[in-house]
């Protein structure tokens, strides 16, 4: 009894210190938005006016009915505040509008690998590396947690931080691990998984593009196109079903395979396509404009695909460049 009541002692002593060493939260109204954060609007007495918008990449939010408002840069209160003043001049009464982030996606960090739930993750804080993985539903068996690679985007360059995150978590001192930025790409070498079980690289397929969960899912022998796609989450809203890219190998060179997945579903037609490791799915958007510009942006990062793991590494690009 007294051993247990010591533990219970060093717990709670642990969780205080821990919790005096945090650095204070942010308040939620100084959280200043960002392109991609989903937030949720509120006007009281007015429940016809709820909404749930996405900050663009213009930085703008479209509201209805007043149009587009300039959200990037600015506080939810000073959004709120701003929102108030429009729809005051429209309802002709004042407006008291509430503004709560759903997502903190403009302060994301995408995380790839030997992890059980590859994806980009949206925090008001980022927190260190650990926690991300965590986050990502923690490492896989057989994830070389000593050799982890933090990609982060400087300019128009790249910059690769090695991270022994094992050694952090043995020693338990994550100071010197790198300290994540918004826009990071966390690589976590070794097995990978996409439906819940482990597997090796090699045996991976990529998927990415308009899909819910870009990431490497399994392939292992062959698998077929469409269980794939499920894997990952099905696609997007923008998501292009009759312009699905695979980028495969055809001897010692890459070849790329256009399937039209909607023709399939129209003429009722069952025939297989088989997705093969090492294979690169690759959804496309809506619009021929936007397919054209999307596809190239992707074909062009090709070469930092040296290994199926670096999916998100290209997820990222994609969503930068074809955007």
């Amino acid at each position: 009894m007294i051993s247990r009541i010591r533990k219970l002692l060093v717990v709670t002593a642990w969780l205080a210190l821990t919790a005096a060493l945090a650095p204070p939260a942010a308040r939620a109204e100084d959280y200043v938005l960002g392109p991609d954060d989903v937030i949720a609007v509120s006007v009281w007495g007015h429940p016809e006016l709820e909404r749930t918008v996405t900050v663009g990449s213009d930085g703008n939010i479209t509201f209805a009915p007043i149009g587009d408002v300039k959200a990037t840069g600015q506080t939810t209160k000073q959004l709120a505040d701003r929102l108030g003043d429009r729809l005051s001049q429209y309802l002709r009464v004042t407006a008291q509008v509430t503004i709560t982030v759903k997502e903190f996606m403009s302060h994301s960090v995408f995380v790839s690998g030997a992890v059980a739930r590859p994806a980009r993750y949206g925090f008001e804080r980022i927190p260190n590396l650990v926690d991300v993985i965590s986050a990502a539903g923690g490492a896989v068996p057989g994830a070389d947690l000593a050799n982890v690679q933090v990609v982060r985007r400087e300019g128009d360059a790249r910059r690769t931080l090695p991270a022994d995150v094992a050694s952090a978590l043995r020693d338990g001192v994550i100071a010197n691990l790198p300290a994540l930025k918004p826009g990071d790409t966390v690589i976590v070498p070794g097995g990978a998984t996409g439906t819940g079980g482990s597997f090796a690289a090699s045996d991976g397929v990529g998927v990415l593009g308009e899909v819910t969960r870009p990431g490497v899912y399994p392939a292992t022998g062959g698998q077929d196109l469409w269980v794939i796609l499920a894997g990952a989450g099905g696609l997007t809203p923008r998501g292009n079903l009759s312009d699905v890219r695979i980028v495969t190998r055809q001897g010692q060179s890459q070849a790329v395979v256009s399937v039209n997945l909607k023709d399939v579903l129209k003429h009722g037609s069952r025939s297989l396509f088989v997705v093969r490791p090492g294979d690169i799915v690759f959804v496309n958007s809506t619009g021929t404009g936007a397919a054209a510009r999307t596809f190239n942006a992707f074909v062009n990062t090709l070469p930092i695909a040296v290994q199926v793991l670096n999916i998100v590494v290209l997820s990222d690009l994609y969503r930068k460049n074809g955007n």
